[in-house]
């Protein structure tokens, strides 16, 4: 019996496992790059979440410090009821 036939298996089988090998390692970075990207998107949501938050903040301040000034000073001892109340309803419970 020659012994071709038993290397030319062997080699079939180091080929093999060989590509499966180099398959599965290139899936197995592809599933990790696509659950970094996932994360990475859902990072820079929330990020856009609380910038907007800060935003909406930010522009609630600046509307109760213009009807602050648009108010005229009638007793410089006190504020007035007007400011009293506006300063009251933004004002955590």
């Amino acid at each position: 019996m020659s012994a071709w036939p038993i290397i030319a298996a062997l080699v079939l089988a180091i080929g093999t496992g060989a590509a499966g090998y180099i398959k599965g390692r290139s899936d197995n970075e592809a599933t990790h790059t696509a659950a970094a990207l996932a994360e990475a998107e859902a990072r820079a949501a929330d990020q856009a979440r609380i910038l907007a938050a800060e935003q909406k903040v930010r522009l609630l301040n600046q509307a109760l410090e213009d009807q602050a000034y648009a108010d005229p000073v009638q007793s410089p001892a006190c504020l007035p009821r007007s400011r009293v109340l506006r300063l009251n309803q933004y004002a955590a419970p």
